[in-house]
């Protein structure tokens, strides 16, 4: 057997499509690239939340960690899961009559700015966050799902459970 050695190399047509895919592929990279910088979506605010509620008096989401939250841009809503009145849904009155962009019914604990940062926290009084169905409110010993919502969206970007403390 013998072997031919050929020492042409590849043909200039050939060397030359492969330069073109090769050129075609990297466009369509940095396109797709550039595209997503200047998409107008705003990213959704991170956050982990824990709470405590207390029956009859208030409900307080502590900050745990994320994203600072403006008041002014949140919806609180709050869930009955078991008990007499389960499956109540409620969304916390975002009223607000001095007209501070912040609702009435949220009331800071910590450096009073209306940001709540990691390690402060948002208390809501007991009324306000169980009045909208004429004050039905899970009983001491009942669990309370709390949600924060960016205003006007669909998909809570947080959400914690508490036990009803007595």
């Amino acid at each position: 057997m013998r072997f031919v050695k050929d020492r042409k190399g590849v043909s200039p047509v050939v060397g030359v499509m492969l330069m073109l895919v090769a050129t075609v592929i990297l466009a369509a990279v940095v396109s797709s690239f550039a595209g997503s910088l200047s998409s107008e979506e705003t990213k959704a605010p991170q956050l982990a939340i824990s709470a405590e509620a207390k029956y009859d008096d208030a409900i307080i989401i502590h900050h745990e960690g994320g994203d600072p939250i403006y008041l002014g841009s949140i919806e609180v809503r709050t869930l009955i899961p078991e008990g007499i009145y389960r499956d109540m849904s409620y969304k916390v009155d975002l009223e607000d009559e001095d007209h501070d962009g912040i609702p009435d019914a949220f009331h800071e604990i910590g450096n009073n700015n209306s940001i709540i940062e990691t390690g402060e926290s948002l208390k809501i009084d007991w009324e306000d966050a169980f009045a909208s169905f004429g004050y039905i409110s899970p009983n001491p010993g009942e669990k309370v799902v709390i949600e924060i919502y960016e205003k006007g969206e669909n998909k809570p970007i947080a959400k914690t459970t508490a036990v009803v403390r007595p």
